[in-house]
């Protein structure tokens, strides 16, 4: 079994006066459930809880049955945290927003049978780390716009999972998009439409969309530290992009409680 993890704390939730069951995404894109004997503070040294939303943490684990389903933490340290989210609610409702979102997909890793070339989940860790750094870094310097984070976030995890829309040719004929001066994202098809089809399919409910479609290219070719720079005032593309994300995992916008917190 491995016993030696670090993982960033996806929910957290009381357990008797002082412990805490945790749920952590590991390096791998795959989480795990933890009780933190202890883990809430407290005690005659009055300690201090370092698990908290978004931190990340090193975490040694006792050995466990191999049919187990949670974990044990012997020893805990921490790797990386935020300071300036906490401060901000807007920021700390995205946090959360973006940490739900990753325990609702991210599988469970069975750390009885870990191997090395099990790597097709990696890209949700990355993009919740990154999401993460680039939260507190905008806060930091003062440049911190929500729905930008929100579009950042939802287009890597996308990207990541496979499920990208199709932006290059239309989701319904297969022209290419790019010669158009609108096109409308179709949750449905997996992708963007051009205007011709959209009119003669009224079945599909669309918005315009493009500058989502513009927006999604730039963001898929560059990399998250080079995004500081985009500013989105309005709610419309998020929610947009939030949308096609819940149909192409059976979700309904109801099934997330931070979703009304941040659209």
């Amino acid at each position: 079994m491995q016993t030696k993890v670090e993982g960033i704390v996806l929910s957290k939730i009381p357990y008797d006066e002082r412990h805490i069951i945790a749920h952590l995404l590991l390096r791998t894109g795959r989480k795990i459930s933890v009780v933190f004997y202890g883990g809430r503070g407290g005690g005659k040294k009055q300690k201090s809880s370092i698990i908290e939303l978004g931190f990340m943490l090193s975490v040694e684990l006792s050995q466990a049955k191999t049919n187990t389903e949670i974990y044990h933490a012997k020893e805990w340290n921490m790797v990386w945290h935020h300071d300036m989210i906490r401060n901000n609610h807007s920021a700390f409702y995205l946090m959360c927003f973006f940490l739900e979102v990753i325990n609702k997909i991210a599988p469970t890793e069975n750390l009885h049978d870990v191997h090395e070339e099990n790597t097709e989940m990696v890209g949700l860790f990355t993009s919740l780390s990154n999401a993460l750094v680039h939260l507190e870094r905008s806060l930091k310097e003062k440049s911190f716009y929500s729905h930008s984070h929100s579009v950042v976030f939802l287009t890597k995890t996308l990207l990541h999972l496979g499920v990208f829309p199709e932006r290059e040719h239309c989701t319904l004929c297969g022209i290419e998009l790019q010669g158009f001066n609108d096109m409308y994202l179709i949750p449905e098809e997996g992708g963007f439409a051009c205007p011709p089809c959209v009119n003669q399919n009224k079945s599909y409910s669309v918005q315009s969309g493009r500058e989502l479609w513009e927006l999604v290219g730039h963001i898929a070719h560059t990399k998250y530290s080079e995004l500081g720079s985009l500013k989105l005032e309005y709610k419309s593309l998020p929610r947009m992009l939030f949308h096609y994300f819940c149909f192409q995992f059976h979700f309904e916008e109801k099934d997330f409680k931070t979703a009304s917190m941040v659209f």
